[in-house]
């Protein structure tokens, strides 16, 4: 096993079933399978996906209440996740899954599209087109 740079931050999900969500993550997105800690039971209770440098923990936590259900439902939180080729990633993804978020050029300078994993968890896949120090923001819109 390669040693990878930790990434600044690593979100860990809570969810009940850590296999099925791992699997969305392997084959729908084409994220990497980093490492796993199977629990006394055989289930897995930890696993940590990867695609490029972004690093996304699946676990079952200790008390099952406090678990993300296989079933799509809005979260509060979305995860912003960098690619080098937002368009050619997009084509490869939208085959295996809905695309909730079009893709499109944000004012910002982004190109972006989003899609929801099994627990609703919206992640967001883009590109930096142009840095933010050089857009325009839209009428209405105050940028501090």
């Amino acid at each position: 096993m390669s040693v990878v740079a930790p990434a600044p931050v690593v979100p860990n999900i809570l969810v009940e079933d850590v296999e099925a969500l791992r699997a969305f993550y392997l084959e729908k997105l084409g994220f990497e399978h980093r490492m796993g800690v199977v629990g006394r039971d055989g289930r897995l209770d930890l696993c940590i996906v990867m695609r490029g440098g972004a690093l996304i923990m699946l676990s079952r936590p200790e008390e099952p209440s406090a678990a993300a259900t296989i079933r799509p439902a809005p979260r509060p939180i979305e995860l912003y996740i960098a690619v080098p080729d937002v368009d050619s990633y997009h084509e490869e993804v939208r085959r295996r899954v809905e695309v909730r978020a079009p893709l499109r050029t944000q004012w910002w300078g982004d190109r972006n599209f989003g899609v929801d994993d099994p627990c609703g968890y919206r992640l967001w896949f883009y590109q930096t087109l142009r840095a933010f120090s050089s857009v325009t923001p839209p009428a209405g819109v105050t940028v501090v």
